[in-house]
């Protein structure tokens, strides 16, 4: 069975909030246009399940093609 490796993670910052890391891209991750960085854990956990979510799909749709 293979393992899904994930793009995005969160990364709590020295202030204690949480930001949304993209691996691919070595950068806080963006979702419409704004940079998910200073946010609390549950949000940062949200939205990185979303994101990786989101780039699987694409990955499949790319495959498919």
């Amino acid at each position: 069975m293979l393992e899904r490796v994930l793009r995005f993670e969160c990364i709590m910052e020295p202030n204690g909030r949480w930001m949304v890391w993209d691996k691919k891209l070595d950068l806080p991750a963006q979702f419409s246009a704004l940079a998910l960085i200073g946010l609390c854990h549950h949000e940062a956990i949200s939205l990185c399940d979303l994101l990786n979510e989101t780039d699987t799909v694409d990955v499949r749709q790319n495959r498919a093609s």
